[in-house]
């Protein structure tokens, strides 16, 4: 009889993303390079104040991924993440499958959107107390657009 063995790292879908650490995380990345700690398998949590931005993921705190590798071009970290998580505005969790890009009418970074009142029904807007989805990016890749993670 054979038997079924489990384990031996990461499978099925996430969303593999670069984003950038907040000064916070850019400091302990600094720390754990210097004492020789591996950054890889590094939880991470999304922030709201720049685009592609993430945190160390605090105690306690659902992780919204994992530094999966990273590089350094310049004096900044890259960090290539697998998301599998991000809360919204309205602070309901929902698992991460993909990010599209879209126009807007009105938004902020983590934003949950919905579609603009208008006659062409191309665009979106922030949907306050409703509306899905994250946006993790806005101006991208110019005015008017945004990066909406699902």
């Amino acid at each position: 009889m054979s038997v079924l063995v489990k384990g031996g790292g990461d499978r099925g879908q996430y969303l593999d993303v670069d984003l950038v650490p907040d000064s916070t995380l850019e400091t302990e990345l600094d720390a754990l390079k210097a004492a020789g700690t591996d950054i890889v398998g590094k939880l991470i949590t999304l922030t709201t104040a720049a685009n592609y931005e993430c945190t160390s993921a605090a105690d306690g705190a659902v992780p919204d991924g994992k530094v999966d590798s990273y590089e350094i071009r310049g004096s900044t970290y890259v960090l290539h993440c697998k998301l599998w998580h991000y809360t919204d505005q309205n602070t309901t969790g929902h698992t991460a499958k993909g990010i599209i890009n879209i126009p807007y009418s009105s938004i902020a970074l983590g934003d949950t959107v919905e579609v603009s009142n208008g006659t062409t029904f191309y665009t979106i807007r922030d949907a306050t107390s409703g509306g899905w989805g994250f946006v993790i990016a806005k101006d991208v890749p110019g005015s008017g657009y945004c990066d909406v993670l699902f």
